[in-house]
């Protein structure tokens, strides 16, 4: 089923490694904001008329709205669409909710949250330009167990340059004492034109060690890792997420928000064009470009791509191609599917790229 994105281009402050697009928290500004939203809904349920299995309040800081905003961004949303969403996020941070929103959100059908934690370590926190500490992350966490939310992520980053075994143990040790139905854990990257951008990062074997003893630590502790990336206690994958990996069509309203119909992928301009009426960039997706898609997505994946969904999708001669890959020693076959070993995962990005690369070679 599609997923339907909005996204929330306001933050009370941006984080130094941030480079989605955010501005800070301005109420002239959202309410510029909902009015184009609302334009944008009603121009696109001419074209996304599909009931949405899931919906997802990203951003930027989602929670830095007030009620009143975002009760009017629902009311846009839940009239332009057919929403029967078995999985209804939002993203909060610590410092921006209290119980009486939290209340709110699961009164108006919010039924999970995906809290921006990071780390539990102070020195991180600041390091990383986080407004929280950890002490108020924790509290975040169990003031959304208080109020009845069953379903919640945690986002997590390593690779941070003051970070080492004994504080990633000690975030890990402290989230999975929590236990969150789902843990996202990211590597810290170094963006253009972001203030972390040129600075020096952790040495890269430190940084795999810490990948591979957060999986086999997470594993110890019952969460099941799906993604490269991601890990979930047995009836908690993302739903909304899993859309996105398998290929699946879905909507994204707002500025720089994406969306996908099967066919053709558009892209939102930034806040102050989309105040203006500045339209979206259409581009049909080639066949190369669909390979390219299926390969970077699927393979990141723990459970890999099918074979035969291959084969039927991109033609024998590139499957005979994928099949040479496969005898490299980053790839195995699980029956009809082909994945990366596990002891090859922190390296999966540049395993894609070069797929990708030998696929697409026509000689």
């Amino acid at each position: 089923m599609p997923g339907l994105y909005i996204h929330i281009p306001f933050c009370i402050k941006k984080c130094k490694y941030c480079a989605f697009h955010s501005l800070p928290y301005n109420s002239e500004l959202v309410k510029q904001y909902i009015v184009s939203l609302k334009k944008e809904a009603e121009l696109r349920k001419e074209t996304f008329g599909k009931t949405f299995d899931t919906v997802y309040i990203g951003g930027g800081t989602p929670s830095v709205l007030k009620i009143s905003e975002l009760l009017d961004i629902l009311k846009i949303i839940n009239y332009n669409f057919n929403l029967s969403p078995r999985e209804f996020t939002i993203e909060v941070n610590p410092g921006t909710v209290n119980r009486e929103k939290l209340t709110w959100y699961r009164s108006v059908g919010i039924n999970r949250l995906s809290i921006g934690v990071q780390s539990l370590n102070d020195k991180e926190l600041e390091y990383l330009g986080r407004i929280h500490t950890g002490k108020e992350a924790v509290e975040c966490f169990k003031d959304t167990r208080f109020v009845g939310f069953k379903n919640i992520s945690i986002d997590l980053i390593y690779g941070i340059p003051i970070q080492d075994k004994n504080s990633w143990y000690s975030t890990l040790n402290g989230i999975t004492a929590l236990y969150p139905e789902h843990i996202s854990a990211y590597s810290l990257s170094y963006e253009p034109d972001t203030p972390l951008y040129g600075e020096k990062p952790m040495k890269e074997d430190l940084e795999e060690k810490l990948y591979y003893y957060m999986i086999e630590y997470l594993k110890d502790k019952g969460y099941e890792q799906y993604e490269i990336s991601t890990f979930a206690i047995s009836g908690y994958k993302s739903r909304h997420n899993t859309n996105y990996w398998n290929g699946g069509i879905y909507l994204g309203l707002g500025p720089s928000a994406h969306s996908f119909d099967g066919t053709h992928r558009y892209a939102n301009p930034e806040l102050f064009d989309y105040i203006k009426g500045k339209s979206f960039k259409k581009e049909k997706i080639n066949r190369t470009e669909a390979l390219e898609e299926y390969i970077m997505l699927g393979l990141r994946k723990r459970e890999g791509i099918s074979l035969l969904e291959f084969s039927n999708r991109f033609g024998n001669e590139t499957y005979n191609k994928l099949i040479k890959e496969i005898k490299e020693p980053f790839l195995e076959v699980d029956r009809d599917r082909v994945r990366i070993t596990e002891k090859k995962q922190f390296i999966a990005d540049a395993i894609i790229i070069s797929i990708i690369y030998h696929l697409s070679n026509e000689k």
